[in-house]
């Protein structure tokens, strides 16, 4: 009796000890960090059967997750899909977008879901514009927020129609005004006079303030250390969108993203032109300085060198010392006529008119980094890496 009472305690501890490693957790820069580099410890989800694992009112930002098993990388899930999608062994990281979420896991299937948690009023686009065959009587187009005061809805395609801001789909807590692409809306305001096309839509839930504007195109690359914020391009339409003077210091990669997040990208071999893919590879870009022109509707991509390379062959120029702390001395066997210093996103900072053949350059006041030096010389250009210490 007491050796069967021993194995039946057995039996339970054994049980209880499985069940208790299998742990699901979060992990990546949409929550709280890779493991190794994250801050506090490793966000594990709860579950009552060991096969659906959820969060509630978990903070995401805008970044990339996976779930993994046992806080271990044996076993682990990633997917494309955001906000849901289905997770797979070994799986690329799940782009995110900032808000608050409850998160739901399935280890047997691997779906997954975020869904906006109440931890903030809930705003939605709301009317024809919207949804053109049910108008107001269908459901809201919701938006995001990360603090329950700015929302948005990042490249969204509307109807010509009108439409109104709603809090917490009720129908007597509207906020609307004439004016359009951008105004400030007020409760109870008229409808929204929405045109037709895709917009990226912002609204200040404490002043009303809204805006309907074009979804940005950025482009991140090697030459911004791939760090946040993209080099937005500039468009008039919504379609194409270009770029002047974008400067790569080395050899390097760049993509394209939609509003500044991985949901959206654009990558490929397509240097110097060709045909971007959704979720390409990255686009290999040699070192000088571009133009660069994209087309939304048909993908296209065109890199046009700033910079003539025979002319720029040449020009004899040395550059001393470099790095610099203080100034770049530049020498030519021609008189130079101009020499403008370009940070990494295309900006001037420096620009030089002497017309002799020695210039001193001024980098006292510039931080430390790397910059691009364009230098004419009797009508011919070339351009130098320039290194401030």
């Amino acid at each position: 009796m007491v050796r069967k009472l021993l194995l039946a305690l057995v039996a339970i501890f054994a049980l209880g000890n499985s069940q208790a490693q299998q742990v699901v957790s979060i992990v990546g820069t949409g929550v709280n960090g890779w493991p190794g580099t994250m801050t506090g410890a490793e966000m594990d989800l709860m579950t009552t059967d060991f096969v659906t694992y959820t969060l509630s009112n978990v903070t995401v930002n805008t970044g990339e997750v996976k779930f993994r098993y046992n806080h271990d990388w044996v076993t682990n899930w990633g997917g494309s899909g955001f906000p849901s999608g289905t997770g797979v062994q070994g799986g690329p990281n799940i782009p995110t977008t900032a808000g608050t979420y409850d998160i739901t896991f399935n280890r047997t299937t691997g779906a997954y879901s975020f869904v906006g948690s109440s931890a903030f009023p809930s705003i939605g686009i709301w009317g024809p514009a919207v949804d053109s065959q049910n108008g107001f009587g269908g459901p809201d187009v919701d938006m995001t927020s990360t603090d329950g005061v700015i929302y948005t809805l990042s490249a969204f395609y509307f109807s010509s129609g009108t439409a109104v801001f709603r809090q917490d789909n009720n129908p007597l807590m509207t906020f609307g005004s004439v004016a359009f692409p951008s105004g400030t809306a007020f409760a109870g305001g008229p409808n929204i006079q929405v045109t037709g096309g895709q917009f990226t839509v912002t609204f200040n839930r404490t002043t009303g303030a809204y805006s309907f504007d074009y979804p940005s195109v950025g482009i991140m690359g090697t030459f911004n250390g791939w760090t946040e914020p993209d080099v937005n391009m500039a468009t008039m339409n919504g379609e194409t969108y270009t770029f002047q003077s974008l400067t790569m210091p080395v050899d390097g990669f760049v993509k394209l993203r939609l509003d500044n997040q991985w949901t959206s990208n654009w990558g490929g071999n397509v240097f110097p032109q060709g045909t971007t893919t959704f979720n390409g590879s990255d686009i290999p870009v040699p070192a000088g300085m571009y133009d660069i022109s994209f087309n939304r509707s048909t993908l296209g991509i065109v890199f046009t060198p700033v910079l003539g390379i025979t002319q720029a062959e040449a020009i004899r120029l040395k550059v001393y010392p470099n790095p610099a702390r203080e100034n770049w001395n530049v020498a030519a066997d021609k008189p130079i006529t101009n020499v403008r210093v370009y940070d990494v996103i295309g900006k001037l900072v420096v620009e030089n008119n002497s017309g002799t053949n020695e210039i001193s350059i001024d980098s006292s006041l510039l931080p430390k980094g790397i910059y691009l030096a364009r230098i004419m010389t009797d009508g011919a250009e070339k351009a130098l890496k320039l290194v401030k210490e």
